[in-house]
C-alpha cells in the first residue's frame, strides 16, 4: 500500500497533501514508470479520508501529466515523469 503522511493539524488542505506526496515520490523515482497506484477506495480507506480527496489529487496528477488511467485496470504513473534529483 502507498504510505502517504497526512497531517490534518496543518492548514494545508488534505487534498493538497496527497497530491504533493504522489508527485514528490514520482519526481524521486519512488514511484517508478508504469507502476500501478492503489483505487482511490482503497487509499481514501488507509488513509481515512474521502474518497473525492484522493479522486480530486488523482485528477489533478493526471491533468498535470504525472498518471495515467487504464479503463478497467487503474490509475498508473506515466511514462517519462521520473526526475533524480542528485546530491551535491
Amino acid at each position: 500500500m502507498l504510505w502517504i503522511p497526512i497531517d490534518r493539524s496543518l492548514d494545508i488542505p488534505l487534498i493538497r497533501q496527497v497530491y504533493q506526496q504522489i508527485r514528490e515520490r514520482i519526481l524521486n523515482g519512488d514511484l517508478q514508470s508504469e507502476e500501478k497506484l492503489p483505487s482511490t477506495r482503497e487509499l481514501a480507506f488507509e488513509l481515512k479520508v474521502s474518497r473525492n480527496v484522493i479522486l480530486e489529487a488523482y485528477d489533478q496528477l493526471i491533468a498535470e501529466g504525472f498518471l495515467v488511467t487504464r479503463r478497467g485496470s487503474g490509475t498508473f504513473v506515466a511514462e517519462g515523469t521520473f526526475l533524480k534529483q542528485y546530491k551535491r
